[in-house]
């Protein structure tokens, strides 16, 4: 009887142990940087698009006078200003794979920060981020 009370206990304390599970990431987009530009680019469920500005620890910040075009597919994405940054108006297609052109302009006049990216949401099995915000060398 003793036995099985210490097994008991001994598997009690190896539970109490174990680290906790790790916390859903906050950001899952894909980072865009450039210089003077840093940017999360996410895809939420419902397949809109969500462009975030971020400061140099990665919170969120103004969007400013920034101006930010996104082509899906060779055709332009309704964008509506929000304070961080830019939601799309609609859905993306849920065709995949398919080429996606950021280009983010400081102000009207400023040359533009353009980013490619092919629009791939499968689970990448690594990293378990979609594929198109995959952090691996794969």
């Amino acid at each position: 009887m003793k036995i099985l009370i210490l097994a008991f206990l001994s598997i009690c304390g190896l539970r109490a142990a174990e680290p906790a599970n790790a916390p859903a990431e906050a950001h899952a987009g894909r980072l865009l940087e450039a210089p003077g530009v840093k940017a999360e680019f996410l895809i939420k469920p419902d397949r809109r698009v969500v462009l975030t500005f971020l400061d140099a620890a990665g919170k969120s910040v103004a969007r400013g006078e920034r101006i930010v075009v996104v082509k899906v597919d060779g055709k332009d994405l309704a964008l509506e200003a929000k304070p961080e940054g830019f939601v799309s108006k609609y859905s993306i297609p849920t065709k995949e794979p398919v080429p996606i052109v950021i280009m983010v302009l400081a102000t009207a006049d400023s040359k533009p920060a353009n980013f490619r990216l092919t629009l791939n949401t499968a689970i990448c099995l690594a990293c378990k981020r979609y594929e198109f915000a995959c952090t691996c060398d794969h």
